[in-house]
């Protein structure tokens, strides 16, 4: 992460930091991108591997998770768990349904064959 980002220890555990966030999303991102730049010197392509990535972004958020105390309660980890599911499903199916990545990502299709 770009220094420009860091924070002092007293803005870090005050609040909720949504600047943090962004730039967290931003930095998560380009480690993507690059990690999915084929290795091929003839070519130029980024090769997105939906699973794998999925996969190991779902491994992180359940080691964050699990780092907290708050999830110790039963209810609190249910909840979660459950606005989460909620999330993806609505968001997923919103993407899809207006074609994001329709016109970038090869694949991306509705019905795509990737």
């Amino acid at each position: 992460m770009t220094t420009e980002f860091r924070t002092t220890y007293a803005r870090a555990t005050r609040e909720y930091d949504t600047e943090f966030q962004q730039a967290l999303v931003g930095e998560i991102i380009t480690a993507i991108a690059k990690a999915s730049m084929v290795t091929d010197p003839d070519l130029r392509v980024m090769a997105l591997r939906v699973g794998e990535t999925l996969e190991a972004l779902t491994s992180l958020l359940i080691s964050f998770a699990a780092m907290s105390p708050h999830f110790d309660t039963p209810s609190h980890l249910r909840e979660f768990a459950e606005d989460l599911a909620k999330r993806v499903r609505r968001e997923v199916g919103k993407a899809r349904a207006e074609g994001f990545g329709e016109d970038f990502i090869f694949g991306a299709r509705k019905g795509g064959t990737a």
